[in-house]
Formats: C-alpha cells, structure tokens, sequence
C-alpha cells in the first residue's frame, strides 16, 4: 500500500487464525488500533518485511492461550514467534498488552538484519532506529517479555518507502570517525512473569520508567557503548521488583560488558532471591555474541540497593575469567554504600592502595576504593600477553581461575568480540605496559563523558611503553575507536605505537590528521576456520543454500550479512543492491541506481570489516550454491 494515512484497521476480533493475525506488509503511516488477537499462529501483529515505517500499532490485546499452541512452523520462518512481531523496526509500538506468546513484542534485528521477501539487501534491520515505543505491558511469555534483540540504530539514509539509499549509512563510524549511532527511548515498559526482557546486543536505546517485576532475568543484555548524543544513563526512573513468595521470578539483572559506561539512575532494585547478584556486570563477556575487554564501568546515582535481600552486586555472569575479575562500579553518592569505586575481589592488590577495603558478602566481597579507578583499553592485534606495573598490581600473581594472574597486572587478549586488551587502573597513577609490542596498537582512557559527570574532564594516567611516556587522558580524541576494534585508522591525536616506538596523541584538533587513510601495522596471521566459527557463533555448514555463503566479514556487520539469522552468513549476487556481493567463485556486478535521492548530503562511513579480507579458507567451504 506504500504510504497510506488513510489505511486503519480499528476494533477488530481475530481470533484462531492460522497463519498471524494481523500484518502490515510494505505499508507506512497506517493506523492498527483497538484490536483483539486471540490465539493466533506464528505472530499476532506483524510488519512484515523491513522497510514498513511510521505505522501506529496502539492499544491491541494479544493473548495466546499457550505458547506452544501459536508456535508453529510457518513459511521457514522456524522459531520466529512472538506476539508482536515487528521486522520494520520504524513503527510506534504504544500501550499494547502482550501475554502467552513464545515471545511477547520481539524486534528481529539479528534474525531478520538483512530484511525479508522484497527487501533483503536494500534494508539493514539492525540498524534502523525505533519509532516510539511507551505503555507496552508483557506478561507471562515463555522467553522474552520485551525483545529487542540485536539493535544498534543508525543514522540511516532511506527513501520513502524504507529502502536504503546509501548502504555506508549502515555502518557505525562516519568517513571522519564519529560515532554514526541515533538515540531511542523505551518509555513506559511494564514486563512481568516472563523468562527475560531485554535483548543481546544494543547501543543507543535507553529505557526510562522501566518497570520489571517477578521476571526470571529482570535484564538480559550482552554488549553495548556508550551513547551517540552524550547522554550518561542506560537505565533510568526503573523499579526492578521481585516477590520472592511468588514461584515466578529472581532477583537477577544481568547487565552488558564491554568498553562503556553503563549508566543506571534513580532506580530500586528490591526483594529476592537473590542467584549470583542482584544487579551483574559483564554478562558473557569474552563470549560469541557479547562484548569484550571486559573491563566495563558501571555509573550508578540515586540507585537504591538496601532492599535487596542477598548479594547486592556482582561480576561476569556466565562469561569468561576476566569478566569476573575486570568491571567495575563507581558512584558519587551513597548508591554502592558511600563506596566511590567497588572492584572485583580477586583484584588484591588494590587492597594495598591506600584507603582500599575488602567489603562483605552483601557486595560480594569485593574491594572497595575511595581512589578514581577507571578502564585502560589498549586496541589493537594480539601480541601475546601484557604486563601491567603500578598501583593495584604490586603483588604476587594468583594463576589460579578465574584470576588467571590478573591480579598482578597480566593482561589477556579479547579475541571473540573486543579484539584488544583491557584492565581498570587509578586516574592520575604510572604505569608501564610491557609485552611484544607491533605497531598499530592504540591507547584509551576512561570515557570522556563519565569524566564529565564526576567534574574531571582532563582525568588521565601516565603510561609508559617502550621506554616512552604518554599522558592518556578521558578528553583524548576518540574518533575511529569503536567496541570491536582494532582501530581501521591511526591519527597523530592518538596515543599509539608506530614505527617501533610510542607516540603520544592529544584531543581532536590538536594536530594535523595524516593525509593517508591507511595504517601500517604488523598484521597477525589470519585465524583458522575453527576459530573463524567460534567468533561468529555458528558452523560454516550452516551457510548453505542459494546465494549464502560463509563471510568472517559479516563478524562486524555489512550488506547481506545475517542471512537466514545467522552473524557470519551472507547473501550473494540475485538482484538490487545483493548484486554488488559476490558470491565465491563469481564476479560483482554494480547495484541498479535509484532514481530517487536523500534530503540531506549523503556521508561516507567507514567500514570496520577485516581490511584484508583474508578468512583463512577456500571459498569452497562455504557451501554457496
């Protein structure tokens, strides 16, 4: 129907239908609103291939009876179920009432990234930001409650039917390095008796007045950064509630990992029981589809924990050893008991820092510092283990897990999602980092906009490698930094190593950008095809059927990845813009132009895919066919 103002579908009963309940299907502006569905299979309320925007899905009842009933196979799209249903992701979802399903209201970024039917290669799903999402209520869904899946939305040039107009605009840097992300708010949310709420990868969304009561995983977040417009808070104005007389429900939020501040304020967490920790930093850190270095930060104001009953905080659920011993807690008020800094325990050697304290099982035992601790990031290849001297590192290593000789300033490689090292150190502190050193590799201190927050802006610690000594400071230039790293291009504003030494960077501005838009770095050898698959999550053999094919590239996104809802599988030549993707074997053939062009000057982004290309096998291991 294309774009249709006039298109409402009002105060309607659906009930038993066989195959969804209601679709928008390459429709926008459209009004469905005041309707009942009952019972139906698959979905109840669908948009249907991607590039459907700005339609008004308001105040609809959706009940299945069990989940199990609406459950079913329909047209390949195997285990895809949910109440509302939403694979155009620009849509306003309000004051919806959402019960029974597998899923309640689940936004497919990740199982539909690369669009569905008539769309596929001309939307990027995963990206596309969220029209108004407020009121929803979900209850009593098998899995997820809310579902927003895997989304980082994106400034995105379309035209007036969705489709893409510029496939770069999908990327997450701009052609000058910033940050390509666009804000959404979740507002309103009220989610309870269901297994999760949440989503696994996201960037850029915040919920505010979040209501979570009696859930099985209150949140359950995997990745995320910190946001495109500056804005401290992921959470905020929520109540995460749990009855622990009611048979349903623990006290577990399961919060992301990675190199962000994780902001949470004027927010309760109360009741129990209480698993591992009421509110855990760093869920699957260092795992397929997580995030990684570990060394997350967690910003809490005005949050209340005193009515949790169990252990208050706690580190790495479910992830590897350094998610249990990297994040870190800060606060500037009385949220984490009046303690400015909380570490994890098996971080010892921040008890000899002057004013640190060992605290008890209500904050798992953890270190407690009235010092500013903060992350260092160091992006780059793997070159083997670090060594990290200086304060909170001056002891004796423990190797046993999950220490792993961290506490003594061992640094590991984050190789799934991060591809860089990461440790937390104390602001205005020396350190040396000692290793095998290659150049290309670049240093990063804190974020600048926690920095900001707690009145420090210029915070920095001195490190020291190769023999030369840099100040790296919260306010230095970020620009082509982003959280899977490694850096696709070096600046002389970037503390970095080059040409066997350490050159010192500064802020954005501060000295003339290098006319080349390449780096020279030691290039490590590409990773096998076993490890290729553990960083993707899948088998290649899964990468199978006509035009799909198996692309490591696809690790960090790009035109036709995720096909058939897999990371690193890709669709290949057919037609429209897909064309432009060889599949192994074929040539390229250039996308028909559109005849339609963006209000605004397109911009160049900069893609983060392995500039080599290399993926350590024959095209033929794919499977395309």
């Amino acid at each position: 129907m294309r774009t249709c103002p006039r298109c409402v579908f009002e105060g309607n009963a659906v009930v038993d239908s066989a195959q969804n309940g209601i679709t928008i299907h390459g429709t926008h502006k459209s009004l469905v609103s005041n309707n009942i569905v009952w019972n139906a299979r698959a979905a109840g309320i669908y948009t249907e291939d991607g590039n459907e925007m700005h339609n008004m899905i308001k105040q609809n009842v959706v009940i299945c009876s069990w989940w199990e009933f609406c459950s079913v196979d329909w047209i390949k799209n195997f285990g895809l179920h949910a109440g509302i249903f939403l694979i155009g992701m620009t849509n306003d979802i309000i004051e919806n009432r959402v019960a029974g399903h597998e899923n309640c209201l689940w936004t497919p970024g990740g199982a539909r990234g690369a669009g569905h039917g008539q769309t596929v290669g001309r939307v990027c799903n995963a990206h596309t930001p969220f029209g108004e999402i407020r009121g929803n209520v979900n209850h009593d869904c098998h899995r997820f409650g809310l579902y927003l899946d895997n989304q980082f939305p994106r400034n995105l040039l379309r035209d007036d039917d969705g489709m893409l107009l510029d496939h770069k605009s999908c990327e997450p840097l701009t052609a000058d390095g910033h940050d390509n992300g666009v804000v959404n708010v979740v507002q309103d949310e009220f989610d309870w008796h269901n297994m999760f709420v949440g989503q696994y990868k996201m960037g850029d969304v915040q919920y505010v007045n979040y209501t979570s009561v009696n859930n099985m995983h209150h949140m359950y977040w995997k990745a995320s950064k910190n946001f495109a417009d500056g804005r401290m808070w992921h959470i905020l104005d929520s109540k995460v509630l749990n009855d622990p007389k009611d048979p349903i429900g623990k006290m577990e939020f399961l919060g992301p990992s990675g190199p962000h501040t994780f902001g949470i304020k004027d927010t309760v967490f109360k009741g129990g029981p209480v698993i591992q920790g009421a509110l855990m930093a760093g869920q699957h850190c260092g795992l397929g589809g997580a995030a990684g270095p570990c060394d997350v930060q967690y910003l809490l104001e005005n949050v209340d924990l005193t009515g949790v009953q169990g252990t208050r905080i706690g580190f790495g659920a479910s992830s590897i050893d350094a998610g249990r011993v990297l994040p870190v807690f800060l606060s500037k008020d009385n949220s984490l008991g009046g303690h400015r800094a909380i570490l994890s325990r098996h971080l010892n050697g921040f008890e000899k820092v002057a004013g640190c304290q060992r605290l008890g099982r209500e904050w798992n035992e953890a270190i407690a510092c009235p010092s500013p601790v903060r992350r260092l990031n160091i992006w780059g290849p793997n070159m083997g283990d670090l060594k990290l001297r200086g304060a909170g590192y001056e002891v004796s290593p423990d190797d046993a897990a999950p220490t792993s000789g961290m506490n003594a300033g061992r640094m590991i490689y984050e190789d799934v999602n991060g591809h860089g090292y990461g440790a937390p150190v104390l602001s205005g502190q020396r350190y040396t980092v000692e290793g095998k050193w290659v150049d290309g590799a670049v240093l990063e201190f804190s974020d600048p906009l926690l920095s900001k927050y707690l009145g420090v802006p210029d915070e920095s610690v001195e490190v020291e490698i190769r023999g030369a000594k840099c100040s790296v400071s919260a306010a230095d230039d970020r620009r082509y930094l982003w959280i899977t790293g490694p850096v696709p291009r070096l600046l002389l504003t970037h503390h970095r190593t080059e040409n066997g030494g350490f050159q010192c960077g500064g802020r954005e501005g501060s000295k003339p950008d290098p006319t080349s838009t390449t780096t020279t770095t030691t290039t490590p050898p590409p990773p096998t095809l076993e490890e290729q698959e553990a960083h993707c999550g899948h088998s290649h053999h899964v990468c199978k059927g006509h035009n799909v094919f198996f692309s490591y590239q696809c690790l960090h996104g790009g035109l036709g990845c995720m096909a058939i809802g897999k990371r690193c599988c890709r669709y290949c030549g057919g037609e429209g813009a897909i064309s432009s993707v060889a599949c192994p074997g074929q040539e390229a053939q250039a996308p028909a132009s559109t005849t339609k062009s963006p209000n605004t000057t397109s911009k160049l982004i900069v893609s983060l895919e392995d500039p080599d290309g290399r993926c350590g096998h024959g095209s033929d291991a794919c499977g395309a066919s």
